[in-house]
């Protein structure tokens, strides 16, 4: 009856009488969304949704209620950038959706896009396509994922950075995953585009950085030179910059998280 159990990987077969029931797993998850509003301790709040989908697991329980508890503990581990145990609830919140049980289906399937996108797994993307209905490609965030996978599909980051702005739901805390790996393509072609020198404040806007400030950063940390303008501005030179821009990219040819979608 206890609400609160810290989360032990079973290496034998679970004590019924440390197995919460239903009706206090209800109560559990009542408690931590209470404590994750108030607290945000994700330490305490990962374990303790770990121990809740345990509980659920030993008693065989596929219900709305897991699929709220997936999505639930989904929707903090994007917000905390734990790409890792994110990936695991929308592992299992795929198949819970496959078994007819209802939940935020839409909501869900735009973040699975845009991981495709992130990983740049096209053959899941194509399938993803070939089997969405009108329905779900019509839906508003699954529309926005949808238009972000051919902004970049066809390199054009321009639309990319504007629809990475207007992301929908948690949209943006998965895009931030990948939005440096396609500013730094999108760099590299405006360095080719551009010629002599592209102004930081263009940059910025361009690549959606909010502030001169944090695309400074962003360049210096790609080894990107910067130059004074005769206005009292600064510029990246488009022909000097190009090499770093190329090299930058080489940074992004892996992705290397746990937690895949299968």
């Amino acid at each position: 009856m206890t609400l609160e159990k810290n989360f032990f990987r079973l290496t034998s077969d679970p004590d019924p009488a440390k197995v919460r029931p239903l009706s206090v797993l209800r109560q559990t998850l009542k408690l931590l969304m209470k404590k994750w509003k108030a607290e945000s301790n994700y330490t305490y709040i990962c374990d303790q949704f770990k121990s809740l989908r345990q509980d659920l697991t030993v008693q065989h329980i596929a219900n709305e209620f897991t699929v709220e508890v997936y999505e639930q503990h989904a929707r903090i581990a994007l917000e905390t950038k734990d790409l890792g145990e994110y990936n695991q609830c929308q592992t299992q919140l795929k198949q819970l959706y496959g078994q007819g049980q209802p939940g935020k289906t839409l909501e869900f399937l735009a973040y699975r896009i845009l991981y495709y996108v992130y990983t740049r797994n096209r053959s899941e993307l194509n399938e993803a396509l070939a089997t969405m209905t009108e329905t779900e490609r019509f839906a508003p965030a699954v529309d926005h994922a949808l238009r972000v996978r051919a902004a970049w599909a066809s390199g054009n980051y321009h639309r990319f950075f504007e629809l990475y702005r207007i992301a929908p739901n948690m949209g943006a805390f998965l895009m931030d995953h990948f939005a440096d790996r396609e500013r730094c393509a999108a760099l590299r072609t405006m360095c080719k585009a551009y010629r002599p020198t592209i102004k930081i404040s263009f940059i910025a806007h361009e690549l959606a950085f909010g502030s001169t400030k944090k695309c400074l950063k962003f360049l210096a940390d790609h080894s990107i030179p910067i130059i004074d303008t005769s206005d009292g501005g600064m510029a990246v030179d488009g022909k000097a910059a190009y090499p770093s821009a190329m090299a930058a990219m080489q940074k992004f040819e892996k992705v290397d998280i746990k937690g895949q979608i299968y």
